[in-house]
């Protein structure tokens, strides 16, 4: 019998939450910190054990911090090794253009820097904090299997699978997806769709032994774009993006070829990791597009990469799993206090999606269809190493202080062009 059916009888084992959140990640760990201060009972479950390996650009833009600051995180992943970096590095076709995060046309950057951070380090953190409060319960190794409805299909917790194959009947108020772009919860409500014409894989590397920056960096080729920015002392984290068409066979040792292909391909990069082999096993993950047709349900709503991901190129994903949980807790806050379980009870969460998430994600699925324009990306480089100012603007925007809807201000491209004009920094073509 389909889940979306299925209305299971409550077994005398059964456990009770306010609220279930499946997936532990960003989005999962921060919304249950946020519902436990409010004085919500959570359950929180995932299908691996923390620490653990996450494909991952591992950076975080200015407008996070404020977020870590407020959950008491900030000062413990500054205390574990985060680096600061001060803006972004674009090379390619040719160019070289720098940006660096800084108030723009009236918006104020938070900071004047974002973090740099290892995956399992920044996730293992919020995990930890969330757990060892008494009003959660960490469920880890646990798989869903099913969704639970009631007599009229709202959404009322989970069947899982736990770390010996026990069966577990997890039930709650509200059930919420955080578990990633390959969400079980969003498969079970049949919402995931595709986004055509974005079918990518990152491959991803960390480098020893690379001397320390405080900036992130980009590397743009005709066909793929290499990520990249410095963790701990002096790792190096790189992400190789390309069309999934376009991945070479042989396995990992095919990987392992293409990824020093195209490092061999960018002068700066081959300079910096100086012929280094990468120092931990190579990670993939893919596909790098995914989109969901609702985020609300009676029972249930979608969180963080579980709603919808197209890659952002620019490190904005994380800003997206923190700010969605704080815009959902804030309103299932009230829906709790209510007693009400109904899909209009988050409308204002839809709103906050639609307001600050949803005009940063079709920017970020604009710029991967740009991609696939060389001419177009060799014309845009160009502009922003002759214009400093522009370049300051990107990365204003991926910082995520300033947002798209500002490029409507005329004061903002007056303070742009008022800037004065230089000859862009040369790189090595390819």
């Amino acid at each position: 019998m389909s889940s979306s059916l299925r209305s299971c009888k409550v077994l005398p084992h059964a456990r009770h939450f306010d609220v279930l959140i499946v997936g532990a990640g960003p989005a999962g760990a921060h919304l249950a910190l946020r519902l436990a201060r409010a004085g919500f009972h959570v359950g929180i479950l995932d299908r691996q054990r923390f620490p653990r390996p996450k494909p991952c650009g591992e950076f975080m833009s200015p407008e996070c911090l404020p977020m870590l600051e407020e959950l008491g995180l900030r000062a413990a992943l500054l205390a574990q090794g985060a680096r600061c970096l001060k803006g972004m590095r674009l090379h390619g076709h040719g160019y070289r253009a720098e940006g660096r995060y800084r108030s723009f046309g009236g918006a104020p950057a938070p900071f004047d820097h974002g973090y740099a951070i290892r995956r399992e380090v920044l996730d293992e953190l919020a995990l930890e904090a969330a757990a060892a409060r008494s009003e959660v319960e960490h469920f880890e190794a646990c798989s869903v299997s099913e969704l639970l409805r009631d007599e009229s299909g709202a959404v009322r917790g989970v069947l899982a699978i736990g770390p010996e194959r026990e069966r577990l009947e997890l039930r709650a108020a509200w059930t919420i997806g955080a578990d990633g772009v390959r969400s079980a919860v969003a498969r079970e409500l049949g919402v995931q769709r595709a986004v055509p014409g974005l079918d990518k894989l990152a491959i991803v590397a960390r480098y020893d032994g690379v001397p320390a920056a405080d900036h992130a960096e980009v590397h743009f080729y005709p066909d793929a774009y290499i990520a990249a920015a410095p963790v701990d002392e002096h790792v190096f984290t790189l992400n190789l993006v390309l069309d999934r068409a376009r991945v070479p066979a042989g396995g990992r040792a095919g990987l392992e070829e293409e990824l020093a292909r195209r490092i061999a391909a960018s002068p700066e990069l081959d300079a910096k990791l100086g012929g280094r082999r990468p120092c931990e096993p190579l990670l993939a993950c893919g596909p790098l597009a995914r989109t969901t047709t609702r985020q609300t349900f009676d029972g249930a709503a979608l969180v963080g990469d579980a709603c919808s991901f197209v890659d952002p190129m620019t490190g904005e994903g994380l800003y997206f799993a923190m700010r969605g949980a704080e815009l959902l807790a804030a309103a299932l806050v009230p829906a709790l206090h209510a007693r009400r379980t109904d899909q209009n009870a988050l409308a204002p969460y839809l709103r906050g999606r639609k307001r600050e998430i949803v005009p940063r994600q079709r920017l970020a699925r604009w710029m991967q269809s740009g991609l696939r324009h060389p001419a177009l990306v060799r014309g845009f480089l160009g502009l922003l190493a002759r214009r400093p100012s522009l370049a300051d603007l990107v990365v204003a925007l991926t910082g995520d202080y300033v947002s798209p809807r500002d490029l409507l201000r005329p004061s903002l491209w007056r303070e742009v062009l008022r800037r004065p004009v230089v000859i862009g920094a040369r790189s090595g073509a390819f």
